[in-house]
């Protein structure tokens, strides 16, 4: 990224870090039930059918064991037991084996059926974690996959935190939802209609009752549902930003600790935090008035029940076990209600969590690849920018018809102040941005034409801060490119003379990295980085800032490399030590977003214009100048 740029993002994360009530776009309005998203949602969960199939399966025969149990306990009362009675009542010396043998074999059956619900119930939990965790793997991946392909403006505006909290705790987020959620949402209301119905089937009154008291329980689910479906949003909001600061901290500790803004830091990050915390509070609070209110409502129609019930059995129009059966329906039919709550915080928090991942899924990338692909081998490597403009913001241009060609095995070096916009052409080239007008050609092909991997594959790219990745030495010089063979590897590490440096490591080529490549020089990371480009054998190389932050040895060996490996290459070379473009073919100078000069060092030199300037200032050939 281009010095300006990176002061651009940095002023709008200090922005978003000073104003932690600033919403940015972490806060999205969702309905309390979205048909859209829903129907999104289930379009990852369709190629899993089967998996939710089984799991709707095992709901059901561990519904019929539960449906089954007050069954045998009103056969148990109302038979054995009852029999059992009457017949001592009767008779004080009965015999009652007969019915004591009965009822044990109810009890060996219900034991039975106790044993086969704890195996389902285990199937169940392990089938609903099982399918929850197949559907957001896919999601994640993809998101993960759609993320990589947006073009560098979409992560220019958003903090790195931000989107690595929809990849991880937003997408995990719709695990809780495809498990305890939709599937056991659905059954919920299945088991509602089938217990009702059994209620009324075993005594019409009774189930009146229950029936009465069941909109009081669905009208507290419906008053908590508006709250709780915006402290959700906050709660994911307050999230993303805490992780964002967070990230952009860790990144820059050493910055904090030099300048000793530890402090400063952690206030803010206190603010964020405390932000968060009053989000989670707000919810806490909803579900503390939520759960008792449901509680109270519950106890009404057990008590109700229980009343008339009781008046039933002693007008001898209910039985016992009628009643005990009965009584067990309607703890079995309240639950769910109950439940109800629960499940609508899951589909809250999981429709809070999808739309921010569907925020970023619909995203189009606005670097798209054209349909033409080419073999990197028959480059000629002939670049031309016909008349190219370019702003970030659309605003304020950073190019202005910038026209230049850089032609088959020449080096061409630009230079200019900084924010002049030598990086923004590099990262038009690499069609990390599109220009705002005019149109880059690569052999006389516009590249919007041209397939973005091959395109790229076509260049060998080292920036001034090459970033190393964690893991060994070879996997950062091959980068599973499979052009990549052994020879090339070998070839590249002599030419850059970075041979040296793997050959004193413990371990050789694999040797490992650290995050960042923090155990290397910022030197040996650049030689490294300069091996990495040339091992594809490149037919343009890109070499932006490449010696700016190295040592001067560093750079007479990078510069020494450089000059072997630009044989019979195209070269585009951004500098601002003019010391490294002196031998280029020719350089370019920049001056706010325009060409204004062109020509070999010496002729730009005796033209005495900018290049000249600069050059004196550089140089200290003028004094106080």
């Amino acid at each position: 990224m281009k010095t300006g740029d990176r002061k651009r993002s940095q002023q709008g994360a200090a922005r978003a870090a000073d104003d932690p009530l600033d919403p940015h776009d972490d806060l999205v309005a969702i309905k309390s039930w979205d048909n859209r998203l829903f129907a999104r949602l289930l379009r990852y969960a369709r190629p899993h059918a089967r998996l939710f199939a089984l799991s709707f399966l095992i709901l059901s025969v561990l519904f019929g064991l539960d449906v089954l149990g007050p069954w045998m306990w009103r056969h148990v009362l109302d038979g054995p037991v009852q029999s059992a009675l009457d017949a001592r009542a009767a008779d004080p010396a009965a015999d009652v084996g007969p019915f004591l043998r009965e009822f044990w074999a109810w009890v060996a059956g219900y034991l039975a059926l106790v044993l086969g619900s704890i195996v389902l119930r285990y199937m169940e939990v392990a089938q609903l974690n099982r399918t929850g965790q197949v559907v957001i793997a896919d999601l994640r991946t993809r998101l993960f996959r759609h993320i990589q392909s947006l073009d560098l403006t979409f992560f220019d505006r958003r903090p790195t935190g931000s989107l690595v909290t929809r990849v991880t705790s937003d997408v995990e987020n719709l695990n809780e939802m495809f498990t305890s959620g939709i599937v056991v949402l659905f059954f919920d209301l299945v088991k509602v209609a089938a217990l009702l119905g059994l209620l009324f089937w075993l005594d019409w009154q009774l189930a009146l009752v229950v029936l009465a008291g069941t909109p009081v329980l669905v009208g507290i689910s419906l008053v908590f549902r508006g709250g709780a479906r915006d402290a959700h949003r906050t709660v994911r909001a307050r999230l993303s930003r805490l992780n964002g600061y967070l990230q952009e901290v860790l990144q820059g500790v050493r910055v904090v600790q030099v300048f000793r803004r530890e402090e400063r830091v952690s206030r803010r990050f206190a603010d964020h935090l405390a932000l968060y915390l009053r989000a989670n509070l707000r919810t806490i609070f909803l579900f503390a008035l939520f759960f008792p209110a449901i509680d109270f409502a519950v106890t009404g129609i057990q008590a109700a029940t229980l009343w008339v019930g009781g008046t039933a059995i002693v007008g001898r129009d209910l039985t016992y076990g009628e009643f005990v059966q009965f009584w067990f329906y309607v703890a079995m039919l309240v639950s769910p209600i109950r439940e109800l709550g629960e499940r609508y915080n899951v589909l809250q928090s999981a429709f809070a969590s999808a739309e921010r991942i569907f925020q970023v899924l619909d995203t189009a990338p606005r670097v798209v690849g054209g349909a033409r692909r080419i073999d990197p081998a028959e480059i000629r490597g002939h670049v031309r920018f016909e008349d190219v403009s370019f702003s970030y913001d659309g605003t304020t241009e950073v190019l202005s018809r910038v026209s230049f060609e850089i032609r088959p095995g020449e080096t061409v070096a630009v230079v200019g102040a900084t924010g002049a916009g030598k990086s923004t052409i590099v990262n038009l080239l690499l069609r990390f941005y599109e220009p705002s007008a005019g149109r880059i050609t690569l052999d006389g092909v516009d590249l919007r034409e041209l397939d973005l991997e091959r395109l790229r594959a076509v260049f060998g790219l080292v920036l001034q801060e090459d970033f190393l990745f964690a893991g060994t030495v070879r996997e950062n010089l091959v980068m599973d490119r499979p052009e990549v063979d052994e020879d090339a590897l070998e070839t590249a590490l002599d030419a850059s003379r970075a041979s040296e440096l793997v050959d004193r490591l413990s371990g050789g080529l694999q040797a490992p990295v650290a995050e960042r490549g923090a155990t290397f020089s910022t030197g040996e990371r650049q030689l490294l980085a300069m091996a990495r480009a040339l091992a594809g054998r490149p037919r343009i190389v890109i070499l932006d800032e490449a010696t700016a932050s190295v040592d001067s040895n560093t750079e007479s060996r990078i510069e020494a490399a450089t000059a072997e490996l630009l044989q019979g290459r195209s070269a585009l070379v951004v500098a601002h030590r003019l010391s490294t473009v002196r031998r280029a073919d020719r350089i370019l100078v920049m001056h706010r977003g325009q060409l204004r000069e062109s020509g070999t060092h010496e002729e730009l030199l005796a033209k005495d214009g900018i290049y000249a300037r600069l050059h004196r200032l550089q140089f200290a050939e003028v004094g106080p100048a």
